[in-house]
C-alpha cells in the first residue's frame, strides 16, 4: 500500500472507528521515529509490573522487525506482546482501548470508547505545532488526553495541539522516572571512572538556507556543529582541558543529525541512538550520571532541571533561530537558568566551573524547576496510568 493511498483512508477510518468495539484488554503502543522516549517508558513500566498478565499489548514500530528477534523479544517474558509494523498496526489501533504515542501517529480521531495518549517528547521552549509558523490550520489532535509537566505548560499544550483544557493531563513525563533510579553496575560503566561527567545534547536545526543543521560559536569560525567544534584543532585542545582534569564529555546526536566520525579523542565521545542501545541502557540512564548538562534550545533541559545540577546554554544563533522557528515564550533568554555561552571563552568558562564545584545559577533553577515541573518524585509513569487506566 502507497502513503498516499494510506492518507485517504484515514478520514473514513475515523468515521469506522466510531463504531468497531474496543478490546478492554488491548494496548497498543505507536511509534515511528525508535522505540523510544516517552511511549517506550510507558511500555517498559507495564512490562516491569505485569501488565501483560491482564492485557495484551501490540507495539508498532519502525524497526518492529529487529525486535521480533530472539535477542531482543523473549517470549518467555514478554508474553502477550506483539510488534508489528506501522502499516500492520492499523487494525489493532481499532481494535484498541488504550493507545499510547510519542513520535508520529495515525490521523484517526478517537472514539468516545478509546482513550489515545499523547505522551509526546518532552516541553517545548521552540515553537511546535500550530504555535509553529505556517503550521497554524494544521491538525494535531488525534488524542484522548495530552501530557504537560505544569499549568505554564498545559497553556502551550493546549494552543500548539488546538485542544481543550479537558485534554490535557498535568503529570511528569514517564521518561524522567529513570533519572530517580539507581543502577550501580550500570551508573560505573558509563561515568567510565571519570572525576565529572558532562553530557551535551544539542537539538535538531533545519534551516531554510543552504547550509542545514548549522550550530555556530562565533569565535570558532562558525563551526557547522558541536561535531564540527571537537574535530578542528580547537577541539584537541578542549579535549587536553578534558583529560587533564579527569572529565568525560559525552555528545549525543540529535534523532534527525547525520552521524559523524570526529576523528580520535581520549576524553570526548559522541553517541547515537543505537550506541545508547548497544550499550545496554537509555539516553536517561546518562542523563541521570550527568554532572552537568551542555545544551541549547532543546526540552532535555525541563527534564535535567528535576537533577537540581549546573547547565549550560549555547545561543550564539538564537535571533536567527527564533525567526526560523521561534519560541514559546516572549523571553525566552528569561527560561533558561544558566550559562549563556556564545562562544570558545564561554564554553570553556562554564566547563572550568563545572570541575571547580561554582554553581551560581543554582537558585534560578530550582524556582524555575517549581515552574515547569509539578511531579518530581519518579512516580510520572505509575501516576498517568492509575488515572487512565481504573
Amino acid at each position: 500500500m502507497s502513503k498516499g493511498f494510506l492518507k485517504a483512508c484515514f478520514g473514513p477510518l475515523t468515521l469506522l472507528n466510531k463504531f468497531i468495539k474496543k478490546d478492554e484488554k488491548l494496548v497498543f503502543f505507536y511509534s515511528n521515529m525508535g522505540f523510544r522516549d516517552n511511549v517506550r517508558a510507558v511500555y517498559d513500566y507495564m512490562m516491569g509490573h505485569g501488565y501483560n498478565e491482564e492485557y495484551r499489548i501490540v507495539c508498532a514500530i519502525d524497526e518492529w522487525e529487529e525486535y521480533k528477534m530472539e535477542k531482543k523479544y523473549l517470549p518467555e517474558r514478554y508474553k502477550n506482546v506483539k510488534f508489528v509494523s506501522l502499516k500492520g498496526g492499523i487494525l489493532k489501533f481499532l481494535r484498541a482501548k488504550y493507545a499510547f504515542y510519542s513520535f508520529g501517529k495515525y490521523p484517526i480521531k478517537p472514539s468516545k470508547e478509546q482513550v489515545v495518549v499523547n505522551v509526546w517528547h518532552g516541553m517545548p521552549l521552540k515553537r511546535i505545532g500550530n504555535m509553529e509558523k505556517g503550521k497554524e490550520k494544521v491538525k494535531y489532535n488525534y488524542f484522548t488526553y495530552i501530557l504537560a509537566t505544569s499549568k505554564l505548560f498545559a497553556d502551550i499544550m493546549m494552543k500548539s495541539f488546538s485542544c481543550s483544557k479537558e485534554q490535557v493531563i498535568i503529570n511528569g513525563q514517564p521518561r524522567n522516572d529513570v533519572m530517580f533510579k539507581e543502577d550501580k553496575e550500570l551508573d560505573e560503566r558509563i561515568r567510565m571512572g571519570a572525576s565529572k561527567f558532562i553530557f551535551w545534547l544539542p537539538t535538531y536545526r533545519k534551516k531554510l538556507r543552504a547550509e542545514e543543521n548549522e550550530y555556530a560559536i562565533d569565535d570558532l569560525g562558525k563551526q557547522k556543529s558541536p561535531i564540527d567544534l571537537l574535530k578542528s584543532v580547537r577541539g584537541h585542545d578542549f579535549d587536553a582541558l578534558l583529560r587533564e582534569n579527569n572529565v568525560q564529555l559525552i555528545v549525543k546526536h540529535h534523532p534527525l543529525h547525520m552521524e559523524d566520525d570526529i576523528g580520535y579523542f581520549t576524553n570526548i565521545k559522541v553517541f547515537s541512538h543505537k550506541d545508547f542501545e548497544n550499550a545496554g541502557c537509555d539516553l536517561y540512564s546518562y542523563l541521570r550520571n550527568a554532572d552537568a548538562l551542555i545544551t541549547d534550545y532543546s526540552s532535555v533541559y525541563f527534564d535535567y532541571l528535576l537533577l537540581d545540577r549546573p547547565i549550560g546554554f549555547v545561543l550564539d544563533d538564537m535571533n536567527d533561530y527564533n525567526e526560523e522557528r521561534g519560541f514559546v515564550f516572549d523571553n525566552p533568554l528569561d527560561m533558561m537558568p544558566g550559562a549563556h555561552i556564545k562562544t570558545e571563552k564561554d564554553l570553556t568558562e562554564f566547563v572550568l566551573s563545572v570541575i571547580e564545584g561554582r554553581d551560581e545559577y543554582a537558585d534560578k533553577r530550582r524556582q524555575f524547576n517549581d515552574m515547569v515541573n509539578q511531579y518530581q518524585d519518579g512516580n510520572s509513569t505509575k501516576q498517568l496510568l492509575d488515572r487512565i487506566m481504573k
